[in-house]
């Protein structure tokens, strides 16, 4: 064989490039390129909870000794769906970890469309979808907003599975990045009767239900899967809990499909200090909770200063705010004017929300520094 002229990407399935999903980059490299140091760098980009570790996974942690770690841990992840069935009313038979809903997105798909399979997904939305759709060999049907401050009608995104003749239809709820969410109702008009999984990603529900001052699991779409089987859940405990850094997700199932999904995934997809944490915070939902109020309680502040200079703000559900700049400004420029001082935000290069930021809400000190940091970004450009 010529090594010379041989080209092992040939033997691939998927022979042609792959559009990843961005890496960011790294704190350390953002401080470098700021000439600051990287504890001063602060991530209103990510969408991560404000305000430090919960106390729960702080304790679940310590309760993980390191003289464990040569041993794998259990299988069948028992203490932790028990756990995530108890927070949130399930079954625990209907419960699959996995590391953070990345993972899941991955196992998801791949079980449900292989290669020509159209996958319907609702934009603009998280890029994750698309990106496994594509790398299962799908074929991918956007349905795009009519402006970011107006979700798709629930028949229009049903129409557009029936005409694809899609396998799996995917919703954000609430939606990263616009925040608003789809009604229980809505998604019963997208599913109902219709011969496709229709997966409903719920990262942010904990958020909604603050905002909306609801009782725990109050916006819980698990109750339609005993009248829609072909309903998937997909939830985390990234954003609402803290444990970003642990990925630890969960898809919740009609029972039909949880052993499926169970026997088709990774063993052991979380590792064992993760799941310790995890269990921490699950024992402790009222902590979370209280947190989740505090941020919502912060957004609805750092929405009005940024609305009081001039900003357009979309109504939020979540943890974060998409808004566009005063008149005569350009997200972008604003973006790397921010990052040049440690502060990151979430900027799109094109599409629809060219013209718009994501900003993650953080803690009031943190927010603060941030519009003292815009203020000085737009007096520069006087």
């Amino acid at each position: 064989m010529n090594e010379r002229s041989f080209d092992p990407v040939r033997l691939l399935r998927q022979a042609e490039p792959i559009d990843p999903y961005p890496v960011e980059p790294s704190d350390d490299e953002i401080a470098e390129q700021a000439g600051i140091p990287t504890a001063s760098v602060v991530r209103f980009d990510m969408n991560t909870l404000a305000g430090g570790a919960l106390p729960g996974a702080v304790k679940g942690l310590r309760s993980y000794h390191p003289d464990r770690l040569p041993e794998y841990g259990d299988q069948g992840l028992r203490e932790l769906r028990r756990g995530i069935a108890a927070a949130i009313g399930v079954s625990d038979r209907r419960i699959v970890p996995g590391a953070g809903a990345d993972e899941l997105i991955r196992l998801l798909t791949t079980n449900v469309v292989g290669p020509g399979d159209a996958v319907v997904i609702a934009t603009p939305t998280f890029a994750m979808y698309d990106v496994e759709a594509r790398l299962a060999g799908a074929r991918v049907v956007t349905v795009d907003r009519e402006r970011p401050d107006r979700r798709q009608p629930a028949a229009q995104l049903r129409r557009a599975a029936m005409e694809a003749g899609a396998r799996l239809v995917w919703l954000c709820s609430p939606n990263n990045p616009t925040a608003d969410r789809f009604s229980s109702d809505e998604v019963r008009e997208v599913a109902d009767g219709l011969d496709a999984v229709v997966a409903v990603d719920c990262v942010y529900q904990e958020f909604a239900e603050a905002s909306a001052g609801t009782a725990a699991e109050g916006f819980s779409l698990a109750g339609l899967q005993e009248e829609l089987p072909n309903l998937v859940i997909l939830r985390s405990l990234a954003k609402a809990y803290g444990l970003a850094g642990a990925r630890v997700g969960y898809l919740v199932l009609h029972e039909a499909l949880a052993d499926r999904f169970a026997a088709a995934r990774l063993p052991l997809p979380i590792g064992g200090p993760s799941e310790a944490a995890a269990i921490g915070v699950l024992a402790d939902v009222a902590t979370a909770r209280a947190r989740h109020r505090e941020v919502v309680h912060e957004r609805d502040r750092l929405a009005g200063e940024l609305e009081s200079r001039g900003w357009h703000v979309l109504p939020s559900e979540t943890n974060f705010l998409l808004c566009r700049p005063a008149m005569g400004l350009v997200a972008t420029e604003i973006a790397d004017g921010l990052l040049a001082t440690g502060i990151v935000v979430r900027s799109y290069l094109g599409g629809q929300l060219v013209d718009w930021l994501r900003i993650t809400v953080r803690t009031a000190d943190e927010d603060d520094r941030l519009l003292a940091a815009l203020d000085a970004v737009l007096a520069g450009r006087e």
